[in-house]
């Protein structure tokens, strides 16, 4: 654990910009990857979440590697309840040998087990949907939990997870104060569930305490998207950026020359006054008025001159 921590807290200055080795910031990534990390170290230490915002680096080597450390510890989710299964019931399984040799009577555990069992869950219940909680914010723990049970690794800590956001989003609108304001707590249910059901990653980043519950609800809708969604929004705010370009025409000069069977090497109608060349191209325009002749623009392909006739 303490081992780990440090690590964490190397890993942490890189992030954050205090360290810009990026070679340095790699071994760490790859020592962390030979470390045997559980569940709660993730959640104490925070280490999920700080390399979690490295995937975003500019380095696509530290992107790749974060992403491949982050995949191996979500398999941790999976794999961790067959584990502790597993531990468990050898113990269990030799205990009882040991009675059934040593006594004819039977084994009083099962009577004992039972109980406890009961009790646990009872009590997991009571903490997940309270008595005398609001129907409302009942319902929104519900539909949560069912939301993040969607996902494929182990949902044990749902109820938890689903608790912790129902919380965040009472206290964001004061729910069951003065000046509460139910309409906006019911809006960010509504597209923090559809994102949840559509968004897989978000959904074990939060199993998986990549992403807190303050950090969810806070986040803007791009980051709520998947990825595809995500690069698409991408895509659409270049092609924008593109178009609202003064020089889009220059930009996009060979597209557009291509798309009309213009090709720089052909000879044009006019021949450039600077470089004798005759490689140009020319368009038309009405920049006068209706009764006047339109103007023509001419470009030179060898030299760039530009001129008017």
């Amino acid at each position: 654990m303490e081992e780990v921590a440090h690590l964490h807290r190397k890993l942490l200055r890189f992030q954050r910009g205090d360290s810009t080795d990026i070679g340095e910031a790699l071994d760490l990534l790859r020592a962390l990857e030979s470390k045997p990390i559980t569940v709660n170290i993730l959640k104490e230490t925070k280490l999920g979440q700080t390399v979690a915002k490295l995937r975003k680096h500019d380095s696509e080597k530290i992107q790749n590697q974060s992403r491949n450390l982050i995949h191996s510890w979500k398999s941790i989710l999976t794999l961790s309840p067959r584990t502790n299964s597993s531990s468990s019931l050898s113990p269990t399984a030799a205990g009882t040998l040991a009675k059934s040799a040593s006594s004819i009577s039977k084994p009083k555990s099962p009577s004992v087990e039972t109980p406890k069992r009961k009790e646990t869950k009872s009590s997991s219940s009571a903490s997940f949907l309270p008595p005398g909680l609001d129907k409302m914010r009942a319902t929104v723990r519900t539909k949560m939990k069912e939301n993040l049970e969607l996902a494929d690794a182990d949902t044990s800590n749902a109820p938890d997870v689903a608790t912790a956001i129902e919380i965040a989003m009472a206290r964001m609108f004061s729910v069951g104060f003065p000046g509460e304001n139910k309409k906006d707590y019911t809006a960010k249910f509504r597209q923090l569930s559809f994102n949840l059901k559509k968004n897989a990653r978000l959904r074990e980043d939060l199993l998986l305490d990549v992403v807190s519950a303050e950090q969810l609800i806070n986040m803007s809708p791009e980051e709520l998207a998947t990825d595809e969604k995500r690069h698409e929004i991408e895509k659409l705010r270049d092609d924008a950026f593109q178009r609202a370009r003064l020089d889009w025409a220059d930009a996009n000069e060979d597209k557009i020359n291509k798309q009309c069977g213009i090709e720089k090497n052909s000879k044009g109608l006019f021949t450039c006054g600077r470089c004798k060349s005759s490689k140009t191209s020319n368009t038309q325009k009405q920049t006068r008025s209706a009764d006047e002749p339109m103007t023509v623009f001419v470009q030179c392909h060898n030299c760039g001159n530009r001129w008017k006739c």
